[in-house]
């Protein structure tokens, strides 16, 4: 929040002309539109408490003419406290068009305070709009860094639901898209792809449907390219280095049959698969599911 705006809290806004308006000369379809606010620095309250302070120091000498004075420049400091500012908004043509945002129009103090929410919640939106053009995000990504930027939940809330509507922010789309993307490029099982995802915030049944929606030969392909990788640096012997591949391969989130498979099928792909007894303690040691 900038100095203007912390200042204009400070004040108590009585209503509003419109002065100017121009479109902005770096934001399409952005209007700036400035105003003359009607401000009061002082509250009625704050004189009230300082007209009964001046009563009670003199209640000695209610007729004094130091008492009468003292009163008087309280109330000549009242009005003066009454005065004009000027304030711009930067507003989206629809509401300039909907508000109808003519020079001289007259706005209430409610008005304004609507306008200046509607300015916050345009700013929100194309700032998350320029997120989203960097790269893909979740409804929680996307909320978490508005909030990083000084946004009110409730300006997040408008902003989110805006771009829901309009189909640029879609938790289940985005995770369907990561996990193919995951598997085919990063070869990434579904164990480690379901993490991942859960961890940007996706909804569990958003996730548990993108998982299941995953191509099984994709997966298996990624996890024999990664397989074929990976054996010739794998040192030991034959059974070692299956046995190691294939506890790569579970980390990197593929279900262990899948992994054991993969192991074998790169060992024998080398010629340095072995057919003896040690295949068979290959295949116990890593029967399991994760």
């Amino acid at each position: 929040m900038n100095r203007e705006k912390q200042e204009q809290e400070q004040m108590s806004i009585e209503g509003a002309v419109v002065t100017g308006i121009e479109s902005h000369p770096k934001k399409p379809q952005m209007y700036r539109v400035t105003l003359k606010l009607d401000v009061t620095l002082e509250s009625e309250d704050e004189f009230a408490g300082k007209k009964e302070g001046a009563e009670s120091r003199n209640s000695e000498d209610r007729n004094s003419e130091d008492w009468n004075f003292e009163v008087d420049e309280l109330i000549a400091g009242a009005k003066a406290a009454k005065r004009s500012e000027e304030t711009v908004l930067t507003v989206h043509e629809d509401t300039l068009v909907g508000w109808r945002l003519l020079k001289d129009r007259k706005l209430t103090a409610d008005e304004v305070e609507t306008l200046r929410q509607d300015e916050a919640k345009e700013e929100a939106y194309r700032s998350a709009m320029l997120m989203l053009e960097r790269r893909p995000r979740t409804t929680a990504e996307l909320s978490r860094a508005l909030k990083r930027k000084g946004y009110a939940a409730d300006v997040i809330e408008a902003c989110v639901e805006r771009l829901r509507s309009r189909k640029m922010l879609d938790d289940s789309a985005y995770a369907k898209r990561f996990t193919e993307q995951r598997a085919a490029g990063q070869r990434k099982g579904r164990m480690l792809i379901r993490q991942e995802l859960l961890q940007r915030g996706v909804d569990r049944q958003d996730v548990e449907r993108a998982i299941g929606d995953l191509d099984g030969e994709v997966e298996r392909e990624a996890a024999l390219a990664l397989a074929r990788k990976r054996w010739p640096a794998t040192k030991g012997n034959d059974r070692e280095r299956k046995m190691k591949l294939m506890g790569i391969l579970l980390r990197r989130g593929f279900p262990s049959a899948l992994a054991r498979m993969a192991a074998q099928q790169a060992a024998d792909e080398s010629g340095e698969a072995l057919a003896d007894e040690s295949d068979e303690g290959f295949q116990d040691s890593y029967d399991l599911d994760i």
